[in-house]
């Protein structure tokens, strides 16, 4: 009879061993998990620094300090080239309508010249002509004036001064 007790007593150690092993096998392993957690997280934060400190050391790095010196550069000189190129499209533009602003100014000046001779041919012919004949001459003067027909006013001319010749 006393070995069934104490066969229940080892039962109930080992029962207990097994519970006893299970709670620290639980946290043993629950332990285990976060310290993998936290070595993960440590590894990917180190690797982070890693990279923005070779990031920082190879941005500040004399090499690298000349590149984009260098580019500085050329990019600059590349817009200035730019600059250049549009200063002189936009001067060319400038000059151009200047000129022919100048070429109006002076092609209506001599319109204006050559109808005020016309005028004036037709004063001293005047009295040579018909009335109707005058009217009709001045009238194609005038709206040759105010069509702007450099052509049309020199043949009117050179009609007033075959006239003239008569």
């Amino acid at each position: 009879m006393l070995c069934l007790p104490l066969f229940l007593l080892a039962k109930v150690l080992l029962i207990f061993t097994f519970i006893i092993f299970a709670a620290f096998a639980t946290q043993f392993a629950a332990f285990l998990l976060l310290a993998a957690f936290g070595v993960l997280i440590f590894a990917g934060l180190f690797s982070i620094f890693q990279r923005v400190w070779r990031g920082i050391r190879d941005y500040f790095s004399e090499e690298q300090r000349e590149n984009r010196q260098f580019l500085f550069i050329k990019n600059t000189r590349s817009n200035q080239k730019r600059l250049f190129h549009f200063q002189r499209l936009q001067l060319d533009y400038f000059k151009e309508r200047q000129r022919k602003y100048i070429l109006e100014k002076n092609n209506q000046q001599q319109i204006n010249t050559l109808s005020d001779s016309i005028e004036q041919d037709l004063q001293r012919i005047k009295h040579t002509l018909s009335k109707d004949y005058f009217s009709q001459l001045q009238a194609e003067n005038r709206r040759y004036r105010t069509e702007q027909n450099v052509q049309a006013l020199l043949e009117l001319h050179h009609k007033i001064s075959t006239l003239d010749c008569k």
